[in-house]
């Protein structure tokens, strides 16, 4: 069965959560673990509004969370920053070929 790791992004409303946005973080647990352990947030999810990020693995086609936070407009604005460098940063400057999951 095939695994994958996302980033997702979601907005908590009054009527609930609004997801807007995924980051594919490719097959490696590591690497999608070490590159949410560097995103700014909080990890307590109580509040009412912010922007929750999630830590998901992809069984097949089910989410499994792995980690989840809660950040704000600023934070969340370095964390798109750190995200898109560090995958740059795998996939081009080591050069590993970083293992994007197939469709």
């Amino acid at each position: 069965m095939k695994k994958s790791f996302i980033i997702s992004l979601s907005l908590q409303t009054p009527n609930g959560a609004l997801p807007y946005a995924k980051f594919s973080l490719g097959t490696d647990q590591q690497t999608a673990t070490s590159i949410f352990a560097m995103l700014k947030g909080k990890a307590e999810v109580s509040k009412p509004c912010g922007i929750t990020v999630q830590l998901l693995e992809e069984i097949g086609e089910l989410p499994v969370p792995i980690g989840v936070m809660v950040c704000n407009v600023d934070e969340l604005k370095e964390n798109v920053a750190l995200i898109s460098k560090e995958l740059f940063r795998i996939a081009h400057l080591e050069n590993t070929g970083f293992p994007l999951p197939q469709p």
